[in-house]
């Protein structure tokens, strides 16, 4: 059971999250709300930070590949860019949940989006 729950995990954050965020991107500049009305707007939020969650996360792991980490005498920077994030990507998930209850082009973009950027966090201070 353990397994197949860390697989549908690697599947959500490394598949489903980038592919509802650019697929929300796709849609938003497409569709672009005429009337912007607060669930249209929380929606908005909660992907744009889910969107920072994202490119957050991929600076990290190019500052990764590239040593950085390893030059520090601790781990404690990687771990507050892991904090960072994972708050980035809460802030993401509550503002996405709050626009989830009226139409809008990110309704449900927003909360995948967000939701798959705080499993990255999650992910990346357990996997070995």
């Amino acid at each position: 059971m353990g397994t197949l729950l860390a697989i549908l995990l690697i599947v959500f954050v490394y598949l489903v999250a980038p592919a509802m965020l650019v697929w929300g991107w796709a849609r938003w500049i497409v569709q672009r709300p005429r009337l912007w009305t607060i669930s249209s707007t929380l929606s908005f939020i909660g992907f744009l930070l889910a969107s920072a969650s994202a490119l957050f996360s991929l600076w990290v792991i190019l500052y990764a590949s590239g040593g950085g980490f390893q030059r520090l005498p601790d781990y404690s920077f990687f771990y507050r860019c892991i904090r960072r994030g994972a708050i980035i990507s809460l802030l993401g998930v509550a503002f996405a949940l709050g626009g989830v209850w009226r139409r809008s082009p990110l309704r449900w973009q927003a909360p995948a989006g967000a939701v798959g950027t705080f499993a990255f966090w999650l992910l990346a201070t357990t996997w070995p």
